[in-house]
């Protein structure tokens, strides 16, 4: 009894242990990631005023589309890279993601510009056409940079991926705004997120340059090869899971592209926008230190990966429950005021998504890492198969029903509600079906 009161009380220390890790890491990545989003957000109320609504309804479409094409970038292979135990087994896995995310830029380049013509007329969106070279290199810097902040998650280096998202964020609005008083629109705003997504990617591969290099003798495509079929679940149930996830997260700009136009989707693109500023940041950054935290625990000890998830929802459900109540308040004022007059429709939309951001708060951080240290891939791709069903189902209705923009998007957001409800309960079975398979064996 004396041993289990120790081993009791060792667990629980070594439990809070963890969670107060796993902030101290979070408070380093939100002082970076939180002044990167309060320059952008800065930034936005001169944007606004500079580039009309359909401006930034082309925006919305450009980011939609890369977005859509980003999980090709490494057939998500890089997730796997904060996991291999030793430091020659993550070079040869680097080396793998970095020859697939060449061959998909290619494929990317070259296939855009043939269908880009069809493409962008199908969704309402010619004047993206001269652009469209863009849409690629979106993708491909977007893809490098994920790839080295993976990298950084696994050397638990938050510090340096903090200092970029701020010299991202920086270089990102400041194109922005000078190219658009130069009066090139909308090109200043695509140019400008290009910057904002791969901006600072060489000052991150220089942290990590000796150590890559040191590993580099240590490659070979046999490694390679073996590695490619250890992780093969990751390209197998990761990517079109992401696929799936990003579809279910821009289908909505889509969808009004090509009913409402791009002035409403405009509106929508800057409250979508606006409303993942605080949210992906406490939700970025605790979903990057929570996950390095298990990952190093492993699948092997489910209870105590359990503990720290119970306390992680904990802390997330007090943090996020207030600006989602200030949102739905009072969005539409604070639009206004912010953004300017002619953007006081953006704030209904963001009181109306305020319904399952608190969902999505909780959701996203505790899932992708919990069902990537346990390997259950296959779960994860249920999910977001389940989400882009629902979705495509909310907006099959509001189409037959023909429904207006604000009632559309309320079936929407409480679709997405009770898909991310689903989801926590899923990520709990987990770790208790991991648990009780511990206990058989």
């Amino acid at each position: 009894m004396l041993i289990q009161l120790k081993e009791y009380i060792s667990g629980k220390w070594h439990s809070e242990n963890s969670i107060n890790a796993i902030f101290r890491n979070m408070i380093l990545l939100a002082s970076g990631h939180g002044l990167a989003r309060v320059i952008a957000f800065a930034a936005t109320p001169v944007i606004t005023r500079i580039y009309l609504p359909e401006h930034m309804g082309v925006l919305s479409v450009f980011i939609a589309l890369a977005s859509l094409l980003a999980p090709l970038d490494t057939l998500r292979y890089a997730l796997a890279l904060p996991l291999p135990k030793h430091d020659g087994a993550a070079v040869n896995l680097f080396v793998l993601c970095t020859l697939i995310l060449g061959c998909v830029f290619l494929l990317i380049f070259f296939l855009f510009g043939l269908l880009a013509p069809t493409l962008f007329d199908m969704l309402s969106m010619g004047p993206l056409l001269p652009y469209w070279w863009l849409v690629p290199l979106a993708v491909g810097g977007a893809g490098v940079y994920e790839l080295l902040s993976n990298w950084a998650i696994r050397e638990k280096a938050f510090r340096p991926i903090a200092r970029t998202s701020i010299w991202q964020s920086c270089l990102g609005a400041t194109v922005k705004i000078v190219l658009g008083v130069l009066g090139l629109k909308p090109l200043g705003l695509l140019i400008g997120h290009v910057f904002s997504q791969a901006g600072g990617f060489l000052s991150l591969a220089r942290s990590f340059y000796p150590k890559l290099k040191a590993g580099f003798p240590r490659v070979s495509w046999r490694r390679m090869a073996i590695l490619g079929r250890h992780y093969a679940d990751f390209p197998k149930y990761r990517f079109p899971s992401q696929l799936l996830l990003v579809l279910s997260q821009k289908l909505p700009l889509l969808f009004f592209s090509w009913k409402f136009g791009s002035t409403t989707t405009g509106h929508l693109g800057l409250s979508l926008m606006t409303i993942a500023i605080p949210f992906s940041l406490i939700g970025q950054t605790t979903g990057q230190a929570y996950y390095s935290e298990i990952a190093c625990i492993g699948r092997k000890n489910p209870e105590k990966i359990r503990r720290i998830t119970k306390g992680i929802i904990k802390r997330l459900a007090l943090i996020g429950s207030l600006p989602c109540i200030v949102l739905f308040a009072a969005g539409p004022w604070l639009f206004q005021v912010f953004f300017g007059r002619d953007w006081h429709r953006a704030g209904d939309f963001t009181r109306i998504l305020a319904v399952y951001l608190f969902a999505q708060f909780i959701y996203t951080p505790i899932a992708n890492g919990v069902l990537n240290v346990f390997e259950k891939q296959l779960f994860v791709l249920l999910l977001n198969l389940s989400r882009v069903l629902l979705i495509f189902g909310a907006f099959f209705v509001a189409f037959h029903l023909g429904t207006g923009p604000e009632t559309t998007l309320l079936l929407y957001s409480l679709t997405l509600s009770l898909q991310y409800a689903l989801g926590v309960w899923v990520v709990f079975r987990v770790m208790d079906m991991q648990r009780r398979k511990r206990l058989d064996s």
